[in-house]
């Protein structure tokens, strides 16, 4: 009797296990996605290609490469950027647990991973629709680290409530990003319902996502590091411009006001 219910038991917790199994397809999807802020001279630019792999619990994206393109600064200055392939897996997402996991670039701290709690606040329904690669998309307004934005999300794709870059949490797949003050463009180019690619774990060397550093640690450490820079190079040449740029997709506090358009 007892071994009776010791296997009814396990195989309950199987069965309610098998349960909570993510029975959607995995989608692939490419999205150009291009930075032009001209605010100042302390401003990114960038352009590059991106591929989404998402379940609509979890996703990574890959950046395939830069696009062939030339952004200008405020000041004329030329960012030349090359199509050159690159292939690097990053942004990996809980989107169930509203976390995303990245590596960045800068050497001021000493893990490569960041993470970062989803932050996208005032959420606002738009009264715009749009076909977009066939879906049909309702239009959204979200606030995001000193920027307002217009989204669109494929209504037909709602079991995918992730998104290019760090966008997750509309109703559906998001297809289109613009921020409002024209610096931000994120549009997919092609939608793969049936693609055999699997969304990938974080790289093992970051030891899982209890390490790294949280966003306003990177924030604040990338501030520090920014000041060291400015001072260091003022005092070796009291007349030199020292450029280290703030305004990325996120402008970095506490450089932004939250005064947002809607």
């Amino acid at each position: 009797m007892k071994f009776k219910l010791v296997f009814l038991l396990v195989f309950s917790f199987a069965f309610v296990s098998a349960q909570k199994e993510n029975t959607n397809a995995v989608i692939q999807v490419e999205y150009d996605i291009i930075l032009n802020d001209t605010t100042d001279i302390e401003s990114f630019q960038r352009a590059f290609k991106h591929t989404l792999v998402s379940d609509g619990e979890r996703s990574h994206q890959t950046l395939h490469s830069h696009i062939d393109t030339t952004l200008y600064s405020k000041y004329g200055t030329a960012h030349s950027f090359n199509s050159e392939y690159i292939n690097r897996h990053n942004y990996f997402k809980n989107i169930t647990e509203s976390q995303i996991n990245y590596g960045m670039e800068y050497g001021f701290y000493e893990t490569e991973l960041i993470r970062d709690d989803w932050m996208f606040v005032n959420f606002k329904d738009g009264n715009e629709t749009k076909k977009i690669l066939g879906y049909k998309c309702k239009q959204q307004f979200v606030s995001f680290r000193g920027r307002d934005y217009e989204i669109y999300y494929a209504t037909e794709l709602s079991a995918y409530k992730d998104g290019p870059w760090k966008f997750m949490g509309a109703p559906g797949l998001i297809l289109e990003v613009r921020s409002l003050d024209g610096s931000v463009s994120m549009k997919a180019t092609d939608v793969n319902t049936t693609t055999v690619l699997e969304v990938k774990n974080m790289p093992d060397h970051w030891g899982g996502s209890s390490l790294g550093i949280g966003y306003d640690e990177f924030v604040k450490r990338y501030r520090l590091w920014r000041e060291e820079v400015v001072k260091k190079n003022k005092f070796e040449d009291p007349n030199i411009i020292v450029v280290v740029p703030y305004r990325d997709f996120e402008i970095y506090k506490h450089y932004f006001v939250d005064n947002h358009r809607y």
